[in-house]
C-alpha cells in the first residue's frame, strides 16, 4: 500500500513538474514587450540609444541632432539635409539623407554625398551636343555586413567601404531597357542584398549582380461577372468573337513594405482581400507576411484576420529579429509578432505620430516628433508631444496560397563618387 502510495505521488510530482515546465516554456516564448516612446524622428539601438531629430520651430525645420540616451548630444549644421535613416553598426553611427554623416563617441568623423555622374543629349537630331551632369543621391536605408555599407536609394543600390569609398552602383532596368521605378525604403542583407518594390522581391549578389526577381502572385480566383454595354457585346459577336460572362481575378494583391534576411528571408506588407458581396464587389485590406528560401520558394505565406484602415497607407516598414521571434512594423499603424512558422504571438495597433522603431531588452522604442502647438503671448513658442497610443488587439493568422512569378529584370552599372564638403541647399 505505503509503494503504491509512494508510485502515485512521483507520478503526481513528476506531471506538475512537467507543467511548471511547459507554462515557463510558454511564458518565455510570448512577447510580453514593454513600449517607450522618445522624442525624436529615428532611432537605433546597438550599444546604446541613438536619436535622430531637429530643434523644431514654428515656420520651419531647424537645425538636425543625433545624441546617445544618456550620454552625447550632437547638434549639426541646419544646411546639412540628413533626415531619412539612422543606423548603428557595432559603435558606428550613419545618419542619412541626401547628406551622408559618419560619427563615432560623439563625434563627427566625416560628412560626404553620393553623387551619380551621367550624360544626356542637347541640341538637335543632327547636331546633338553632348552635355555631362551630376546628380546628389537621396539615401532611404543602409545595411552592413560587417565590412562593407549598403545604400538604398530608391533608384538603386550602392555598395561602399566604411569611408564611403564607393566600390559599385547599380540601377535596375526591365529587359527593355525601361527604368524599373523606385524600390522600397527596406534592404537586408546576409547572403546577398534584398529588395522589395509593391509585389516583387529582388536579390543581388554582394557583387552587384542580378540573381533573382519575383513577383508574389494570388494562387486563389475570384469569378466576376463580366460588364459591357449590350451594343457592344453584339457587335463583338457578330465579328465572331464570344465575350466571356465571367473572368477570375486574383482574390489577393500583395504590397511588400518590409524584408528581413537570414537563413531564410520574410517579408511583411498589406494584402488586399477581394470578395463579392451582392451586389457589390468589396474588399478588405490585412496585414500580410511571409517566409522564403534564399533561392525564392515560398515556404508560407499568411494574413492577419485583423481588417487594416484603407486611409492609413504608409510606404515603409521594418522588421526587427529578436531570437526566435520576428517583430514586424508595416505602414507606419501595424504592429505584430510572429514566430518562425508564421504564428502570430501579439498583434497591436500604433496610433499618432510614429517616424520610427527598433529594440533593446525587450523594450520596443518608439521615435515620436514633438510639434508646435502655438505661439504664446510673450513671443515663444509651445510645443508639445501628440499622444501616440498603443492598443492590443487579439487575431490569428491564416495561410493562403501565393505563388512566384519570375521577372525578367537587369542590372546596368552608373558611375558614384563620394563627395566631401558643406554644401548650401
Amino acid at each position: 500500500m505505503n509503494r503504491t502510495l509512494l508510485l502515485v505521488c512521483i507520478v503526481i510530482i513528476f506531471a506538475a513538474s512537467l507543467y511548471v515546465f511547459q507554462s515557463s516554456k510558454m511564458k518565455s516564448e510570448s512577447s510580453d514587450y514593454r513600449f517607450e516612446i522618445i522624442e525624436g524622428r529615428k532611432i537605433s539601438v546597438n550599444n546604446g540609444i541613438y536619436i535622430l531629430g531637429f530643434i523644431e520651430n514654428c515656420t520651419e525645420r531647424g537645425s538636425p541632432y543625433i545624441k546617445m540616451i544618456n550620454g552625447w548630444n550632437l547638434t549639426l549644421d541646419e544646411d546639412f539635409w540628413i533626415s531619412n535613416i539612422l543606423k548603428c553598426f557595432d559603435g558606428r553611427i550613419y545618419a542619412a539623407g541626401v547628406d551622408i554623416a559618419k560619427i563615432e563617441n560623439g563625434k563627427i568623423v566625416w560628412i560626404k554625398d553620393l553623387v551619380k555622374k551621367g550624360v544626356s543629349y542637347e541640341g538637335t537630331r543632327e547636331n546633338p551636343i553632348l552635355v555631362e551632369y551630376e546628380d546628389f543621391l537621396n539615401v532611404f536605408d543602409i545595411e552592413s555586413d560587417g565590412k562593407f555599407l549598403y545604400f538604398n536609394t530608391r533608384d538603386g543600390v550602392v555598395k561602399t567601404d566604411e569611408d564611403l569609398n564607393v566600390i559599385w552602383a547599380i540601377k535596375l532596368k526591365s529587359e527593355s531597357n525601361i527604368r524599373f521605378g523606385d524600390l522600397n525604403d527596406d534592404i537586408s542583407v546576409s547572403d546577398g542584398i534584398y529588395l522589395t518594390k509593391g509585389d516583387k522581391i529582388i536579390k543581388l549578389s554582394k557583387n552587384g549582380k542580378l540573381e533573382w526577381a519575383i513577383s508574389l502572385k494570388s494562387k486563389e480566383k475570384i469569378k466576376r461577372k463580366v460588364e459591357i454595354p449590350e451594343e457592344k457585346r453584339k457587335m463583338t459577336e457578330k465579328e465572331g468573337e464570344k465575350i466571356p460572362e465571367f473572368e477570375e481575378l486574383p482574390k489577393y494583391s500583395v504590397e511588400l513594405y518590409a524584408i528581413y534576411a537570414g537563413d531564410n528571408f520574410y517579408v511583411a506588407g498589406l494584402a488586399h482581400e477581394r470578395f463579392r458581396e451582392l451586389p457589390l464587389w468589396k474588399s478588405e485590406v490585412h496585414p500580410f507576411l511571409a517566409k522564403l528560401s534564399r533561392d525564392g520558394e515560398i515556404l508560407w505565406a499568411k494574413i492577419i484576420n485583423v481588417t487594416y484602415p484603407e486611409s492609413q497607407y504608409v510606404m515603409e516598414g521594418k522588421i526587427i529579429k529578436d531570437g526566435k521571434r520576428f517583430i514586424a512594423w508595416v505602414s507606419n499603424y501595424v504592429l505584430f509578432v510572429f514566430d518562425e512558422n508564421g504564428d502570430l504571438i501579439n498583434f497591436y495597433l500604433l496610433k499618432g505620430p510614429i517616424g520610427d522603431l527598433d529594440l533593446k531588452d525587450d523594450t520596443i522604442y518608439l521615435a515620436s516628433p514633438v510639434v508646435c502647438r502655438e505661439w504664446l503671448e510673450n513671443g515663444e513658442e509651445k510645443f508639445e508631444r501628440m499622444s501616440v497610443e498603443v492598443e492590443e488587439k487579439s487575431g490569428s493568422a491564416t495561410r493562403i496560397d501565393i505563388l512566384t512569378e519570375k521577372l525578367k529584370l537587369k542590372v546596368e552599372n552608373v558611375e558614384v563618387i563620394p563627395r566631401t564638403g558643406k554644401r548650401k541647399h
